[in-house]
């Protein structure tokens, strides 16, 4: 696991694409086991369980450091779940179909021995840092060297548990140096023993109790040694000529023609079990420095698959035997699978089949789909959905097997269907991954926003005609004329104004005396003003002084009014659009070092919980701040808007001659 150097030192990837997990068939957690507890692997093989590759963030030697170090565990269930034996988590694991992109996969890892909580989580951290202090525990062990670690994978569980021999090794956590610590020790195992973890598959099914019901069982083995010419370690660490097995519970059958490789061996015992063997090569991975570590270990795994063939069972629940290896025959097993559960219901009851798995983004609606489920005596069946998986159905009973979920939220877990035939009822989830979309800073401008009055005084009779112009056209047009009395009572004004800075805005006074009903002196002056009145009452006055005796019209142009309003205050305006349902929090920075931030709850009032679905979606909002700066200069105002979700966008807006 090259993240993590003999010397420490932390390499951070870029996140990777998300890679889909698989379901099973199942029922409610709480219908088929004690309301206690349930074990990781059933938990695993009803969807009820994920686990992520994550981000952490912690101080080391002064330094804070964010890296891909974090397993995260997430619990669907409605009790806690219990990692009550270390599990080996693999990527790619052997029976993940389609395979993911090389790209796509993150180092291989061992979890330890803890509870998750029910609808809840836990994080494993790398257990080297947690030894040093440097992160708290839960810790996870990497049994993968020669591959970075990549956020935001998640891991396909699979039922290998960790070898025998190398349980004692982790189980001395210690760290005195870069090359006396536990990771150390069990990299130097790999490189020196051969090393096999075995898969068994299904992890958990459902069954109904009538003679003949089949289950595909698929194992899989993989010799995770490491042989390299970059260390003085000799010792063969390929498997020749081990074995393979795999045990047939009594009352059981195989079902003719359905072996992917006949067993060379079939041993009965006197309770009427059988014994599968089958002899194995297992070669171990060949690493050296030339080796890209964002690639997968090129360990040669190998699968073998049958169909079980159940006898009558009454309903309740079987433990299947697990499958195992013993690689140096000498009839004691090195590693063993996790032990795979089948739970046994009422002859007559639905198989129902949720599909999946199901993955999409934030604000997606996904198809889900029933429709492989079946009744094994032809009935109608009627579906309903429990879309997170939280024991609340999102639909009524209905003859369709699909339902249309919006998922405003980021979301991993699982959706649930039950399937009724009227005298029974059957349920099954399939996973669902959600991923969150960043949001979106769909405008961004500069505003002044102001009224403009025009005065007049000096010769009556005499007009002016005012307009504001912008780069888009005539903003507004006032015109006046200079009668007797007070030229303050006599003034025009407009509307308040709202223009982008980003273009040019002017303001023109026009005088035309020879069209005008002269009175008074030929050479007598009309003195005009132009007043900006700004939003808060505060006015910016301009003068000028026309004469009646021209031959034509004067205008009196300002070219740019932007000086104008920068000392009392830009308004800054953004459209924030989110896909789902996130609080957004708006962060303006002026240029000058300052600041401003301002979040949006999507119910208005409190934070969004996390994976909460609902609310608003998409959420839309205006952002908006003032900010004045001193006249002269330019400045780069940039606006990074967050969700709750850890999605960012940003954008720049450059202001020149202010």
């Amino acid at each position: 696991m090259r993240v993590f150097s003999p010397k420490g030192t932390v390499v951070i990837l870029l996140v990777g694409a998300l890679v889909a997990v698989g379901s099973l068939q199942l029922g409610r957690p709480t219908a088929h086991v004690q309301a206690d507890a349930m074990s990781f692997w059933e938990a695993a093989g009803r969807g009820l369980m994920t686990a992520t590759v994550v981000n952490e963030t912690y101080v080391r030697n002064g330094l804070t450091v964010t890296s891909p170090v974090g397993i995260r565990l997430e619990n669907a269930a409605d009790v806690p779940v219990d990692v009550s034996e270390e599990a080996v988590l693999m990527s790619p694991h052997p029976l993940e179909n389609p395979s993911p992109d090389p790209l796509g996969t993150t180092q291989d890892a061992v979890l330890t021995t803890q509870t998750v909580p029910a609808h809840g989580s836990l994080l494993y951290s790398y257990g080297d840092l947690v030894v040093q202090d440097f992160l708290p525990h839960a810790a996870w062990w990497c049994s993968e060297e020669f591959q970075f670690t990549q956020a935001e994978i998640p891991y396909r569980i699979g039922g290998e548990t960790l070898p025998f021999a190398l349980r004692p090794v982790l189980a001395n956590e210690h760290h005195g140096g870069p090359n006396a610590n536990t990771q150390t020790d069990f990299w130097t195992y790999l490189r020196s023993n051969p090393t096999v973890v075995v898969g068994k598959e299904p992890l958990w099914t459902q069954i109904d109790g009538a003679a003949g019901q089949k289950i595909h069982v698929t194992i899989d083995a993989t010799n995770i040694a490491v042989y390299t010419f970059e260390d003085t370690i000799t010792n063969d660490v390929n498997v020749t000529h081990g074995v393979l097995e795999d045990t047939v519970p009594a009352g059981w059958n195989v079902e003719e023609g359905s072996y992917s490789v006949a067993p060379d061996e079939v041993v009965s015992h006197d309770d009427g079990s059988r014994t599968l063997r089958w002899n194995v090569d297992l070669r171990a991975a060949l690493e050296g420095s030339s080796e890209d570590p964002q690639y997968p270990s090129a360990y040669e795994p190998l699968t073998r698959s049958y169909t079980l063939v159940a006898p009558a069972l009454a309903a309740g629940r079987v433990e299947l035997p697990r499958a195992q290896s013993d690689m140096d025959r000498d009839g004691i097993a090195d590693a063993t699978s996790a032990p795979p559960l089948v739970d046994v219901v009422s002859v007559g009851t639905p198989h129902p089949d949720a599909g999946g798995p199901y993955s999409g983004k934030e604000g997606d609606t996904i198809l889900l789909s029933a429709s492989g489920s079946t009744d094994p005596e032809g009935d109608p069946l009627q579906f309903r959905w429990d879309f997170t998986g939280n024991g609340t159905f999102d639909t009524p009973w209905s003859s369709s097997p699909t339902a249309e979920a919006l998922y405003t939220d980021d979301f991993s877990g699982v959706a649930v269907v039950e399937v009724s035939d009227g005298a029974h009822v059957a349920s099954a989830a399939a996973a669902v991954t959600i991923a969150n979309r960043p949001p979106e800073i769909e405008r961004l401008d500069a505003v002044a926003q102001a009224a403009f009055r025009i005065e007049i005084a000096g010769e009556k009779w005499h007009d002016l005609s005012f307009t504001v112009d912008s780069d888009s056209g005539v903003l507004t047009s006032l015109n006046l004329m200079r009668k007797p009395g007070s030229p303050s009572k006599q003034a025009a004004t407009t509307d308040v104004l709202t223009f982008s800075l980003r273009e040019h805005v002017t303001a023109t006074l026009a005088y035309t005396p020879l069209n005008d009903r002269v009175n008074g002196q030929l050479g007598g002056d009309s003195p005009a003003w132009i007043v900006v009145v700004f939003p808060d009452g505060q006015e910016k006055r301009m003068f000028h002084n026309f004469n009646a005796w021209h031959p034509t019209t004067w205008t009196w142009t300002l070219l740019d009014l932007a000086s104008f309003f920068v000392r009392s205050g830009i308004t800054f305006r953004a459209s924030l659009h989110d896909a789902g349902s996130d609080d957004l929090t708006a962060t303006w920075e002026f240029g000058d070092g300052t600041s401003v931030r301002e979040t949006f709850r999507n119910n208005g009032v409190s934070p969004d919980p996390s994976q909460s679905q609902g609310g608003t979606a998409p959420f839309d909002v205006n952002a908006t701040a003032v900010h004045g700066y001193c006249p002269g200069g330019s400045s780069t105002v940039t606006l990074t808007v967050r969700d709750d979700d850890g999605g960012v966008t940003q954008a720049t807006l450059a202001l020149s001659n202010l």
